[in-house]
């Protein structure tokens, strides 16, 4: 065989070769499970998964089938689930690098806590006391109205009975909403304690409940 036809062989032959790679085929399998392949998507490979080939066979691209819609939702919950998981642990990591710039040691959140509790503790103070005069407003206006006994009130005494009633309840909220933050304060901080010692390794030093002590408030 002469060199000039061994060279438009081979020339053809690479030229079929390639022309075989660059083909595409759409290959899946149907409902019964048999293999199905044509130069264009088949009908049988609608919502199916299915793959692209080229001439020679070779599997270049797969597809996955699309989601029902109960899979959408369940995807979504997966999504939304990680990303809560993520957003929890960058938090704790920032929580962590707070604890170690701020506290030198246990001694130190005992002191913040404490510091928290005694504002709280003076608001407290404030609010029993307005509710204690508010107590005695009360207790005069009660007198006032037994003076009127089986009389229409005045419009005055009427006012004045409200707005004591209005005072009496906005204290005993304003004293249950210190009490609730001050149990949080004090678990908030020994949460991070546990936290801190946990990141440095300590052990707990001892026990220091804190300067302010919370007293139960007995409603009037």
């Amino acid at each position: 065989m002469r060199p000039m036809s061994v060279l438009l062989i081979t020339t053809a032959l690479l030229v079929a070769g390639e022309a075989a790679a660059q083909a595409r085929i759409f290959c899946c399998d149907d409902t019964r499970g048999r293999k199905v392949c044509a130069d264009f998507l088949p009908p049988e490979c609608a919502n199916r998964a299915y793959e692209e080939r080229d001439g020679l066979g070779r599997v270049s691209k797969k597809y996955e089938a699309p989601l029902t819609a109960e899979q959408q939702v369940r995807r979504a919950a997966e999504q939304a689930k990680g990303d809560e998981e993520k957003r929890k642990a960058l938090d704790m990591q920032r929580r962590s690098a707070a604890l170690l710039a701020n506290y030198a040691n246990e001694k130190e959140i005992d002191a913040a806590r404490d510091r928290a509790l005694a504002a709280m503790e003076k608001n407290r103070e404030q609010a029993e006391l307005k509710l204690q005069q508010a107590l005695k407003t009360k207790k005069k206006l009660e007198k006032e109205k037994a003076l009127y006994k089986n009389q229409l009130l005045p419009q005055e005494t009427k006012a004045a009975i409200r707005a004591n009633e209005s005072e009496l309840l906005a204290n005993q909220a304003a004293i249950e909403a210190q009490n609730k933050e001050m149990v949080e304060t004090r678990a908030r901080f020994e949460e991070e304690k546990q936290q801190y010692l946990n990141l440095t390794g300590k052990k707990t030093e001892a026990a220091n409940p804190g300067k302010v002590t919370l007293e139960p408030v007995v409603k009037k």
